[in-house]
């Protein structure tokens, strides 16, 4: 698997500034373990979509109250639904070195999270070019939890797209994907061509859009 040591490096909140080496081979490090570790798994499942007399999407019988979502579904009739994890390796390397190591800890779970964003990356292109061969478009993913989307949402998600089965993701009791490096997604389909960056609005300047999710 890919992992973007620069998103690494983000997430540690480094911004513009360069690590120093011992940092940068620590990220090489970690990259290595989690590449090693990960057993990386997706489900993914595509439903009409319909919209409620407030605006508001459905799809899989599931309400998604949401007008950010709203707004970037516009001109969409269907949707992926999307769940995608690392596996359990990554947690287990990430709570072993939480007790022995807290500066590698930090470290792993920056670029697991780098490593769980390439591989939702990499599912999208995937569905990207069976979408395109149909003459259709896909907007960019948004997750249960960004924006005004509740994570309440996500036990009915992760039940229609049996997620337990097909991927190996679970909910605890406290509401939490298991395993931790875990993505749920929604990417709407369209008949008009957004030209939306696959990483997203954050990645696009273009803050007029008429589909921008914030």
């Amino acid at each position: 698997m890919t992992i973007n040591k620069r998103e690494a490096i983000r997430y540690l909140g480094f911004g513009k500034q360069q690590p120093d080496e011992v940092t940068i081979a620590l990220i090489d490090q970690c990259a290595e373990e989690i590449s090693q570790t990960a057993e990386c798994r997706h489900t993914v499942r595509r439903f009409p979509l319909t919209f409620s007399e407030d605006g508001m999407p459905k799809a899989a019988g599931i309400e998604l109250q949401s007008r950010s979502l709203a707004r970037n579904l516009l001109g969409c009739e269907e949707v992926i639904f999307m769940a995608a994890t690392l596996g359990p390796g990554p947690d287990r390397l990430m709570n072993l070195y939480s007790k022995i190591q807290i500066s590698k800890a930090a470290v792993l779970q920056a670029t697991a999270a780098a490593a769980i964003e390439d591989y939702c990356n990499s599912i999208q292109r995937d569905i990207e070019k069976k979408i395109n061969a149909e003459g259709l478009y896909l907007r960019p993913r948004y997750s249960p939890g960004y924006g005004d989307l509740s994570l309440a949402v996500q036990p009915e998600f992760l039940n229609v797209l049996d997620a337990a089965k097909q991927a190996g993701i679970v909910l605890s009791e406290g509401g939490v994907m298991i395993p931790e490096k875990s993505v749920t997604a929604i990417m709407g389909i369209s008949r008009i061509n957004s030209k939306c960056h696959i990483e997203g609005c954050e990645s696009c300047n273009n803050t007029d859009c008429a589909f921008r999710r914030n």
